[in-house]
């Protein structure tokens, strides 16, 4: 084929891309969204910056995201009009112009050349990432019921060619397997991204819990079995902690949102664990004993003692004592982009890493201005939790249910989001800011979007009423 036809080809290709695009703005921008969180894992492993010369996946379905945003279907002319939105987004900026002139420029002292090249470019979408919070807010005040059918397909897709995969022995996507003790031969396994997969067990309790129509239901239940069995096979203690945050934000919020009595949501929840367990027991019954194993080291660990193997925490011995080295020396702005000249041979190299550790990781290389630049946004994400709180909890009834029920359903999931991160993971505070500024953004996003949503039905049932109210009145006065 000569390179005029090619061209052509790619001309006529794109085009029709476009188009597509376009004209399914809503479809098209979901599936972009659950693309550049990689699902199963396979674009983490086999598209990653070394294999294809320093491009990353991401770095092509990033700007994808924005593509629907000028389809003539989509309208963001009310973008600024949501204050709440305004202020996270503001929360957020405040934090980049610190990060990428503070933290990636002033404090490593860098000529420009390397500050382009060794922060800018390969630190990307830490800096640039939370932009998602614009396309994610626009999209998901349009349309939020596609992202959860997709999400409830391709998260059984995904996981039914990964347990065919443990049981069949193929390979198809990358799957990480380690021993979890040493020399037990008890194996964890799991794949190495799951995107926003975990997230259909608190969307598949809530509909469980309050009945709540939905045509896929089936679907969403089978998946949110397959995502707790992965958990359980993965071993890993931080992953139990989530599910548990999960479980925990569901039953919170029936309860003092919905009054749900506290009985039957034992019953309920009971059913629900007995129908995710028979599907434990069904696929990997051994499972059974080493969660409970780990069960017993995440306790362990809670009360300062020796995990079941006589180890103990290894963060807490080499990587807290690392950290608070670089913090005693650049307490205020941190290390920066460039850290080498705070390393001491006291420490090993893997001691200053911080993907395990991040809350002290990250005010060691930020500092503790940084961080308290970026605790803003979180302020900002807890400010507009309680007043979404504050918003339903009078509200709620079973009209207001049946009306918002898609709503809901995502403030349920983005409150578990939060919950883990805010609550339950403290040790892991901050790690979106270098490892994950999409998927923080994604919550933050649909949480404002399912609350504008809420609000706007709300005033135009007050505004219709009280018109009706008004005919009545005026009807009065005009009858002889």
């Amino acid at each position: 084929m000569s390179g005029l036809y090619l061209a052509i080809l790619v001309i006529l290709i794109a085009t029709f891309f476009v188009w597509g695009v376009f004209r399914w703005p809503d479809f098209f921008f979901w599936i972009f969204l659950l693309l550049i969180l990689d699902p199963s894992g396979y674009f983490t492993i086999f598209f990653d910056k070394e294999t294809w010369g320093g491009v990353y996946y991401q770095d092509i379905i990033f700007p994808l995201l924005f593509l629907p945003l000028f389809s003539h279907r989509v309208n963001t002319s009310g973008l600024w009009k949501d204050k709440m939105f305004k202020m996270v987004l503001i929360a957020e900026l405040i934090f980049f112009f610190y990060h990428l002139i503070v933290y990636g420029y002033i404090v490593p002292g860098n000529d420009l050349d390397t500050y382009v090249r060794f922060f800018l470019v390969r630190w990307r979408m830490s800096v640039f990432g939370f932009f998602v919070l614009i396309p994610v807010y626009i999209m998901a005040k349009r349309n939020m019921g596609i992202f959860v059918d997709i999400l409830a397909f391709t998260t059984v897709i995904v996981f039914s060619i990964f347990f065919i995969q443990l049981l069949a022995g193929m390979e198809i996507f990358p799957i990480m397997q380690f021993e979890r003790y040493k020399g037990s031969g008890i194996m964890r396994y799991s794949l190495f991204s799951t995107g926003l997969a975990d997230y259909t067990i608190p969307l598949a309790l809530f509909i469980f819990l309050l009945k709540i129509p939905y045509r896929y239901k089936n679907i969403l239940y089978v998946a949110a079995s397959m995502v707790f069995v992965s958990i359980i096979i993965a071993l890993t203690k931080s992953v139990y902690i989530s599910l548990f945050a999960y479980i925990f934000t569901v039953f919170f919020l029936m309860y003092k949102l919905f009054n749900y009595p506290i009985m039957s949501l034992f019953k309920r929840g009971t059913m629900f664990s007995l129908f995710l367990g028979v599907a434990l027991l069904i696929s990997f019954p051994q499972y059974v004993d080493y969660s409970a194993r780990l069960g017993k080291d995440i306790y362990l660990f809670l009360i300062g003692e020796p995990y079941t193997s006589g180890v103990t925490e290894a963060r807490l011995d080499n990587q807290v004592p690392a950290h608070m080295s670089i913090i005693y020396q650049a307490p205020f702005f941190g290390a920066g982009a460039v850290s080498d000249r705070y390393s001491s041979l006291k420490y090993d190299k893997s001691d200053y890493e911080i993907s395990d550790l991040p809350v002290t990781g990250h005010i060691a290389y930020f500092g503790i201005v940084g961080m308290l630049i970026y605790i803003f946004f979180y302020i900002q994400i807890i400010r507009v939790m309680k007043k979404l709180y504050r918003f339903i909890k009078p509200k709620i009834s079973m009209e207001f249910l049946e009306q918002n029920r898609l709503e809901i359903a995502m403030v349920f999931i983005s409150f578990a989001f939060f919950f883990k991160t805010l609550i339950f993971r403290p040790n892991y505070l901050f790690k979106e800011i270098t490892y994950d500024r999409i998927t923080i953004n994604f919550f933050a996003g649909v949480m404002l979007a399912a609350f504008y949503r809420m609000r706007q039905k709300f005033d135009n049932k007050e505004s219709a009423e009280i018109t009706e109210s008004f005919k009545i009145k005026t009807e009065e006065i005009d009858t002889p």
